[in-house]
Order: C-alpha cells, then sequence, then structure tokens
C-alpha cells in the first residue's frame, strides 16, 4: 500500500465556512450578521489529511492521518518547531485532566442522548515538543482528549477575554450526525490575541488537521517534506482541503508535473486503465460533447419550427389581408351612398328654398 499525506492551502470566510468532510464532520451554524455588522475578512487555512492506497485510482484509499504512518503529534511538532501551544479542553472527561492543567473547572450537563446529568471539566495546558502534545492528545486518534490548541507565544495571555472566545469556538459543539464542534466565526476574534489556531478535524477514517491564521505558516511544504521524507510518505498537494477533494484528481495532476530526471520514477503505480483519473474525464468529456450536441440538436429543432410557425403566420396574415379589405370596402360604400343621398337632398331644399319669397313663406305659414 502507498501512504501520502495531503495538504491544501487557501483562504477561508468565516460567515460562508462551507463543508467539512461529509458524514463526518460539519460547522456549527454561523452566527447571523447584525444590521450594521460587516462580514468577516478571509482568513487563511491550511489542511492537513492523508490516505493508503494500492494505486492511482484511489478506489480503496482509507483517509486520514491515522492511515499515513506519521500522527498528530508529529505533525504538529514539525509545523510548529519548538513553538509552545495551549492546549484547550471543553466538554471532557474529569479522568483526562493531564498533570499541571491551568484553570480546571468541572461543571454538569447532559451529553447527547443522555438521559441524566454528568460531570463535566474544561482546562487549559501549555505543552511544547512531540512527547507533551501526544500525552494531551491521548491514544485514540478518533476521539482526541483536546478540543485544539492556540499557538502561545509570548503575546498570549489567558485572560477572561480569551477562555471567553474559546468559549465561543467550541462551547456549543454537538455529537449529532455528523458533529459539529467549531463555530468559524469565533475563531477571527480569537485570531487577535494568537497567530494561529489548532483545529482536530476528521476524515473519512481517521483525523486531520486544520490551522487557522491571518498569515501563512511559514515553510509549510519544506518542513512537510522533510517529514514525509523521513517516513517513507508522498507528499501531494491539494487545490481544495483533501477531506474534500478525489485522491485519484490529486496523484493525476501531481503525475504530470513529476521530474523522472531528479525524482526518480513515480511512486504510485497505474490502476486499471478504465478506472483512472484521465479515462474518467475523458467519458466524462464524451458524455459532456453528447449533451451539448444533443442541446445543439433540440436548439436547432426548435428554431426551425419556430420559423415555420412565423412562416405559416406570415401567410395566413398575407392570406386574410385582402379578405380584410374588402369587407371594409363593402362595408364602407352604403356609408357614402347615404351621404350623397343627404347631401343631394339639402341641394333640393336650398334650391326650392331660393326660388320663394319672403311672401310666399308666409304663406305657407298660415297654411
Amino acid at each position: 500500500m502507498i501512504r501520502a499525506v495531503g495538504y491544501a492551502e487557501n483562504d477561508f470566510e468565516p460567515c460562508k465556512p462551507g463543508r467539512l468532510c461529509r458524514g463526518r464532520e460539519r460547522w456549527i451554524e454561523p452566527w447571523e450578521l447584525l444590521d450594521e455588522e460587516a462580514p468577516d475578512e478571509p482568513i487563511h487555512r491550511l489542511v492537513v489529511s492523508g490516505a493508503e492506497f494500492s494505486d492511482d485510482s484511489a478506489a480503496d484509499a482509507r483517509r486520514g492521518l491515522s492511515h499515513t504512518g506519521i500522527d498528530l503529534p508529529q505533525l504538529i511538532a514539525a509545523l510548529f518547531p519548538r513553538k509552545p501551544l495551549l492546549a484547550f479542553c471543553e466538554d471532557g472527561h474529569p479522568a483526562d485532566i493531564p498533570e499541571d492543567a491551568e484553570d480546571v473547572e468541572m461543571y454538569t450537563g447532559y451529553r447527547a442522548g443522555g438521559r441524566i446529568e454528568e460531570i463535566r471539566v474544561r482546562w487549559f495546558k501549555k505543552v511544547s515538543g512531540i512527547r507533551e502534545i501526544r500525552n494531551v492528545l491521548g491514544t485514540d486518534p478518533d476521539n482526541p482528549k483536546v478540543s485544539g490548541f492556540l499557538l502561545a507565544d509570548d503575546d498570549l495571555e489567558l485572560d477572561e477575554s480569551v477562555k471567553e472566545l474559546i468559549f465561543s469556538l467550541v462551547g456549543l459543539s454537538t455529537v449529532d450526525s455528523p458533529p459539529a464542534q467549531y463555530q468559524p466565526r469565533a475563531l477571527p476574534p480569537l485570531l487577535e490575541h494568537t497567530k494561529a489556531v489548532l483545529l482536530l478535524h476528521r476524515d473519512k477514517q481517521g483525523p486531520a488537521l486544520g490551522v487557522y491564521s491571518h498569515e501563512p505558516i511559514n515553510r509549510v511544504a519544506p518542513r512537510l517534506q522533510t517529514l514525509t521524507d523521513k517516513a517513507g510518505t508522498l507528499l501531494v498537494p491539494f487545490a481544495i482541503p483533501p477531506m474534500l477533494a478525489r485522491w485519484d484528481r490529486a496523484l493525476y495532476e501531481l503525475r504530470q508535473v513529476w521530474n523522472e530526471a531528479e525524482q526518480g520514477p513515480f511512486p504510485v503505480p497505474a490502476g486499471p486503465e478504465e478506472t483512472s483519473w484521465e479515462a474518467q474525464m475523458e467519458r466524462q468529456q464524451s458524455r459532456r460533447g453528447r449533451r451539448r450536441k444533443k442541446k445543439g440538436k433540440d436548439d436547432q429543432d426548435t428554431s426551425e419550427e419556430t420559423e415555420a410557425s412565423e412562416a405559416e403566420e406570415t401567410e395566413e396574415a398575407e392570406v386574410e389581408a385582402p379578405r380584410t379589405s374588402r369587407r371594409s370596402r363593402k362595408s364602407e360604400a352604403p356609408a357614402s351612398d347615404e351621404q350623397d343621398d343627404a347631401s343631394s337632398d339639402d341641394e333640393e331644399i336650398v334650391e326650392l328654398t331660393d326660388d320663394l319669397d319672403l311672401d310666399d313663406l308666409l304663406e305657407i305659414d298660415e297654411d
């Protein structure tokens, strides 16, 4: 089996966070914008996941960092070497509280699907290095003991405002199907206090890491390349987060830019021709071509039918026009005759009136 680590860097809009891994995780519904509130500015996002598969079709891929030979502590330590981190936990179990944890709070609440209140805890702890990160994460990669990490540089102070922002990020998480763990709109105000927020996302069969920051993390590709070279794992760049993307497409694009003279043969064997990404693209383009051709034919038939219909309407209009003109002439003829008769009668009356004098008219009135 081939093991690979995939990563993607892009902008992230907290007001429109988009999807996470289908069926495995979703965002808490973002807070609505107030009337005069402007949308949050995009922030930078780095997502790292992995997979193992037998060929470049990735038909049998198992996704998640736990299938790469590299675990979360190694990945976090490689991205932030010798950097202190602040681990935070919400809705934790009392038995999982690590030694030297800070600001431990115990409270009661209902767990999803529960009928009775249970004791829960929240706590914080500063860690540095692979060993300390592994201790707070626990041994089960699918159920880590912490909710996430903050980059704990000298500017970070764990005061009440930071605690409230962390609670806004994870305090309303649910374990529905799929679970919603993080509030995306809590990230920008939290990043005013720290340079990076590390969230533990989920891929199909294992964990993934999301790093959110205002500025891109320094030397991501070289650090990941060093880590994967030591583990004998292939590093694969993605255009979008790996838990949302297709591994066969990413492997196909990597093969196109692979330099065999410098890097040696491409380490992923080719799968069956009918399952390759190139074959899928050819079939997809063929289907699109047939659809365009059919649409063009339908448009042509529609155009011909329209032209025929317009021609028939024109012929009917041309035939109807003479009939209408004849009917109009017939209807106008009697009216003109009546007008002629009326005018002739008026002329006769005038002539008779002209022949009579005033005395004749008076005699006519007396009679």
